[in-house]
């Protein structure tokens, strides 16, 4: 029979037991609230029509800047390609899921350990059995959770950063096959009319031959600049083919029927040259954005490093019952490793480290942009130059001198050396022009992926 201080004391651990547990629940649930308030900082330059209000990236919400109603029109414009490439690119959808992902690891890092229950007999004899059932929590200590979720945290920036660089590089893909497009269908324009020409002469020559005026070996040789001129023709025709079916792929729609392109890849690219043509600027695009975020994440790091030997506690509470003597009894623990050998210096300076090769990562992220900078900014002064001189004289000249030598030919005053000569010039010239504004365009659209610039040309 129990006397009255055995009866105080199993009253006094039947409140106690249920208290304990209470309190390492609360434990757990605080943790996990504090945990989940931490939000990583998302930067500026995400464009915010693809984040929700919750700031999840998610890929089917990758709206494009210019609404268009379908793809497969009969005729479309640059920004038309544009945003047929950010609603339906693979790419983007991509880098929208990696940002999801980081997000989820950053989330991951921050939650508490889970408690761990136990429970069974310490001893199974009869009369002197023992059963016992206890939870246990880890306490994490020195703020390591919020290093290592504010570490995670760096790399859903840095994915943001290459959502970013994503876009921006598939906008330059996608100007660039524009400008491809644009030119196979001019350098078509250009042979056309070489074929045209060719004919005129070829007739012409025939002419003269059967008047008794012309030599055969004239005409022979008319035929043969006719055929070539005609297959001149049907390989651009398909590579005319061959760049429409490019950019449907670039586009991510790859059975996309590009009939017309309207625009010019003949324009001004003043306002381009106002903001970044100048020599020796670096724009802070996202390569370099990404070079300093890795920094701070290594720091976060090392800092998570230095702290992981300082121990964790963890806290045990529990009930136990026995058969006979005390028959009630409860279970309190506290337990810690102490740092005794291993205190992380291995991984520590390896963390260190870690930050100078990043700290050396943005200087050469730098210098990377600087040397495509520098390389892109000359191949689009080389090619305004090119331009402007076929413009202005070069190929004024080669229309007056076929003109006035075709109207020589059909009177008789030159010979048919003279009139291929001049075709020649003028095909020439013509298809040097549409090489150079080619060249223009496309360092010009490298330049503005660099840069990252939402306006071009």
């Amino acid at each position: 029979m129990r006397t009255w201080p055995h009866r105080a004391l199993s009253l006094a651990i039947d409140q106690l037991i249920p208290n304990i547990l209470l309190l390492g629940v609360s434990i757990v649930a605080g943790a996990s609230a504090h945990a989940q308030t931490i939000v990583p900082r998302k930067p500026n330059v995400l464009p915010q029509s693809h984040v929700t209000e919750t700031g999840a990236l998610h890929p089917e919400l990758l709206p494009p800047p210019v609404a268009v109603d379908e793809p497969g029109h009969d005729s479309l414009s640059l920004l038309d390609l544009l945003a047929i490439a950010e609603q339906y690119s693979p790419v983007l959808s991509q880098a929208a899921a990696e940002i999801e992902m980081a997000q989820g690891r950053t989330r991951q890092e921050g939650l508490y350990p889970n408690p761990v229950v136990e429970g069974g007999g310490m001893q199974l004899g009869g009369s002197e059995s023992q059963y016992y059932a206890q939870l246990s929590q880890e306490i994490v200590t020195h703020h390591k959770l919020r290093l290592s979720q504010a570490a995670a945290g760096q790399q859903v920036t840095q994915a943001e950063l290459r959502f970013v660089r994503a876009r921006f590089e598939l906008l330059t893909k996608v100007r660039k096959g524009y400008a491809a497009v644009v030119a196979a269908d001019k350098r078509t324009l250009a042979l056309t009319k070489l074929v045209e020409l060719a004919r005129k002469s070829q007739q012409a020559a025939d002419r003269l031959f059967k008047a008794g005026e012309g030599a055969r070996p004239d005409a022979i040789m008319f035929d043969i600049e006719l055929e070539k001129a005609e297959v001149a023709l049907e390989n651009a025709e398909v590579t005319a083919v061959g760049a429409r079916r490019q950019l449907s792929a670039i586009m991510g729609v790859r059975d996309l029927q590009l009939h017309r392109l309207t625009g010019e890849i003949a324009t001004s690219f003043q306002r381009l040259e106002n903001e970044i043509v100048v020599d020796g600027y670096v724009p802070q695009n996202a390569d370099v954005r990404l070079a300093e975020v890795e920094v701070e994440r290594t720091r976060l790091v090392a800092r998570r490093a230095e702290v992981e030997p300082r121990p964790n506690v963890t806290v045990t509470a529990g009930y136990m019952q026995q058969v006979t003597g005390v028959q009630e009894m409860a279970i309190l623990n506290f337990s810690m490793p102490i740092p005794a050998w291993n205190r992380n210096q291995g991984n520590i300076r390896a963390a260190r480290a870690d930050i100078g090769r990043a700290m050396e990562g943005v200087r050469q992220s730098q210098n990377d942009v600087a040397r495509q900078m520098a390389d892109a900014t000359s191949r689009f002064r080389v090619a305004q130059q090119q331009v402007a001189r076929y413009e202005k004289r070069i190929i004024p000249k080669a229309q007056d001198g076929v003109r006035l030598i075709q109207q020589g030919f059909d009177t008789g005053q030159f010979d048919f050396q003279r009139l291929l000569q001049a075709q020649r010039s003028l095909v020439e010239s013509d298809l040097g022009y549409v090489g150079a504004l080619t060249e223009q365009w496309n360092a010009a659209a490298e330049l503005a992926g660099l840069a990252q610039l939402e306006f071009f040309p």
